[in-house]
C-alpha cells in the first residue's frame, strides 16, 4: 500500500464510493449481474442490440468506483484492471451510441458534460487508436447539436463554454479534426487560459494555468440537482480529471516537458496513470467493440 496525498475535496467523495460499492456490489453483485447480460446480448444474432440500454453504463460505473476505491486505499497493484476497463466500457458505450445516432436528427441518450469525461478516458490514459476515435465523434455530437438547437437551448447545454468546449477545441487541435464548433456562451476564463498554452514550455506559465483549471474543476465537483446540472457530478471525474490528466497525457505524446502542475488534483492521479503498468483488455470489452466493429465497419475507420 502506498501513501497518496489526495485533495481534500475528495474524502466525500472516496466515502460515497464505499457506500455505493457496499450497496451494489456486496449485496447485490452489480457488476457480475450486468456482465453477465452483456455476455448473454453479444451471443444472440444480427446487429448488436442489448436488452438493458445502462448495462454499459452501470459496468464502467461499477469498475470505475472499484478504481477510485482502491487508488484512495493507495492500493496501487489493484488499479489497472478496474481503472483501464472502466475507462474502456465508458468510451464503447459512448461510441456505441454516437455511431448510431450522429447523422439522424434524432435524440441521443448522450448529453453534455457527461459525455466529454467519457470520451476523455481513451486520452487520459494514451490510448491513442481508441482516443482519436471518441475525440472524432464528440466533435461530431457538437456539430449535431449545432444543427438541431437554437442558441437559448445549447446555452445550458452542449454551448454552455465548460467541459464540452474546452475538450472539443482540445481534440481538434491534438487529433487535427476540423471543426466549426461554436459555444453559445464564451468558454470559461480558466479553460480558455488552459487552451492557450497547453503546449507551452514555460513551467511556470503551465502551472499556472493548470492550477487555475484544477480550481475550477473542484468548484463544478457538485453533485445535481433537478434545476442544476454540473459537469463532474460522477465520483471518477472528481477522482481522475479527465480533461486536466488528457493535458498531461498529450504533452507526453508530443514530447513536451513532462512539468507537474503544482496541483494535488492532478499530480496525485497523473503518478498513478504515468507509472501504471498495461493490463490485458477485459474479454468483454473485446467482444463488444469487435462487433459494434463489425455493425458500423465504416462508423470505425475516422
Amino acid at each position: 500500500m502506498t501513501k497518496l496525498k489526495w485533495h481534500p475535496s475528495l474524502k466525500k467523495t472516496f466515502k460515497g464510493c464505499e457506500v455505493w460499492w457496499q450497496s451494489s456490489m456486496v449485496e447485490r453483485d452489480k457488476l457480475g449481474a450486468e456482465l453477465a447480460r452483456l455476455k448473454n446480448d453479444l451471443e444472440k444474432e444480427g446487429r448488436f442490440i442489448t436488452d438493458d440500454p445502462s448495462t454499459l453504463m452501470l459496468i464502467a460505473q461499477t469498475l470505475t468506483t472499484q478504481a477510485c476505491i482502491v487508488s484512495g486505499k493507495g492500493e496501487l497493484g489493484s488499479v489497472p484492471a478496474p481503472l483501464c476497463w472502466g475507462v474502456t466500457f465508458r468510451a464503447l458505450d459512448m461510441l456505441k451510441i454516437a455511431t448510431r445516432t450522429y447523422r439522424s436528427d434524432a435524440s441521443t441518450l448522450l448529453l453534455p458534460f457527461w459525455t466529454s469525461m467519457m470520451a476523455v478516458g481513451p486520452t487520459m490514459l494514451s490510448d491513442w487508436e481508441r482516443a482519436r476515435l471518441c475525440a472524432y465523434y464528440l466533435i461530431q455530437l457538437a456539430h449535431k447539436d449545432m444543427r438541431l438547437n437554437v442558441p437559448v437551448i445549447r446555452k445550458e447545454g452542449w454551448g454552455k463554454g465548460t467541459n464540452d468546449a474546452f475538450l472539443i477545441h482540445l481534440f481538434s487541435q491534438a487529433y487535427d479534426i476540423p471543426t466549426h464548433y461554436e459555444s453559445v456562451n464564451p468558454m470559461v476564463e480558466p479553460y480558455r487560459q488552459l487552451l492557450e498554452v497547453w503546449k507551452t514550455k514555460d513551467q511556470e506559465v503551465f502551472q499556472h494555468a493548470m492550477t487555475v483549471a484544477a480550481g475550477y474543476h473542484i468548484s463544478r465537483s457538485k453533485n445535481g440537482t433537478d434545476r442544476n446540472k454540473y459537469e463532474f457530478e460522477k465520483s471518477f471525474d472528481r477522482v481522475y480529471p479527465g480533461e486536466l490528466l488528457a493535458i498531461q497525457a498529450l504533452r507526453r505524446r508530443d514530447g513536451l516537458p513532462e512539468f507537474n502542475t503544482g496541483h494535488v488534483l492532478v499530480d496525485t492521479p497523473w503518478s498513478i496513470i504515468r507509472d501504471m503498468p498495461a493490463c490485458e483488455p477485459h474479454p468483454l470489452a473485446v467482444a463488444l467493440e469487435a462487433r459494434l466493429r463489425k455493425d458500423d465497419p465504416e462508423c470505425w475507420q475516422e
